[in-house]
């Protein structure tokens, strides 16, 4: 799937993707950060992290098979990097900042697919 119609206008969906992929490498990466500062696997931090990327995973997923569940992903993902991005933004500290970046930009990048 190249494009989603959207009022006559075609959405790369590609900016989706990408930003899925680089969203779910930074929640990747704070989690073994969070590991690696002794944080427990079952805290509410890695919950939410964890299920970031592995929502990311799915939408890229199902982006590429062009699935007729690929809106409600993307719309997950919307959601769900939104909590993020306000999560690593309050935390504070300066290596989130990266992580709350790349959430904001997957949802704004998946926006325009949740009104097709």
């Amino acid at each position: 799937m190249s494009g989603v119609r959207l009022g006559g206008a075609t959405v790369d969906i590609n900016q989706c993707i990408v930003a899925s992929q680089s969203c779910q490498a930074s929640c990747e990466a704070a989690m073994k950060q969070l590991v690696a500062s002794g944080m427990r696997a079952d805290s509410e931090p890695m919950r939410l992290l964890r299920q970031c990327a592995e929502l990311c995973d799915l939408n890229v997923r199902a982006l590429r098979k062009d699935s007729q569940l690929s809106r409600r992903t993307a719309t997950l993902c919307f959601e769900l990097s939104n909590q993020v991005a306000r999560a690593a933004w309050l935390d504070g500290n300066v290596a989130s900042h990266g992580l709350a970046r790349d959430a904001l930009r997957l949802a704004r990048a998946c926006r325009p697919l949740l009104f097709t």
